[in-house]
């Protein structure tokens, strides 16, 4: 693939990602709760989301799935549901949870965690749907094109949430025995439910 259409793809790529959002603001709340290095787990739940994507898009399901509109608005109402959940729970917690809490959720499930919340956001699929075909070209094989894009996407994907993951723990280190940690981390949570509900599909 020629590596100034791959450079090009990474900036955009990275430009859309970079921005404030439900996954952003999910990352921020986890890492808030538990420490960094675990809460990379995170990061790899949305890197492995953004392959789901890819592999949709350019395998040519995702313009099947587009055309289920109500689909759509159904994965994005249980993602913002799910978020509400964690908002309350977070909230309702009768201890500091930035404090003691690094060992009540498992790696495997916080990385779940982190893919429901990906892919319950129709906006992400939706842009990928108007991104990698904006890069596909004639010149090389369609498959090594697909797989180059993709694994660009997922590198991207990672580092940018891992950058989100290590800077809020050093916000969670002066919150560490504050009375408004629980809430600050569960305002991170509504933030990101508030930000999803209002994608429109």
């Amino acid at each position: 693939m020629d590596w100034g259409l791959l450079i090009t793809f990474a900036t955009t790529f990275a430009s859309i990602l970079a921005l404030p959002g439900p996954n952003a603001a999910f990352a921020v709340g986890q890492s808030l709760r538990y420490s960094a290095r675990k809460s990379l787990a995170v990061a790899v739940g949305f890197m492995l989301a953004t392959c789901v994507h890819g592999i949709l898009v350019l395998s040519g399901l995702g313009v099947l799935i587009q055309g289920y509109a109500g689909a759509l608005v159904l994965l994005k109402w249980c993602g913002v549901a799910y978020l509400v959940y964690l908002a309350i729970k977070a909230f309702r917690s009768g201890v500091n949870i930035v404090t003691v809490s690094s060992q009540t959720m498992t790696v495997s499930k916080m990385m779940l965690s982190a893919m429901a919340v990906s892919l319950t956001n129709p906006k992400a699929l939706l842009a990928s749907l108007m991104i990698y075909p904006l890069f596909i070209t004639s010149s090389g094989t369609y498959i090594s094109q697909a797989v180059a894009l993709v694994a660009v996407a997922m590198a991207i994907s990672f580092s940018i949430y891992a950058t989100y993951i290590v800077g809020a723990s050093k916000l969670g280190k002066h919150l560490r025995g504050s009375k408004w940690a629980n809430k600050i981390v569960a305002s991170f949570y509504l933030g990101a439910a508030g930000v999803l509900a209002s994608k429109s599909t």
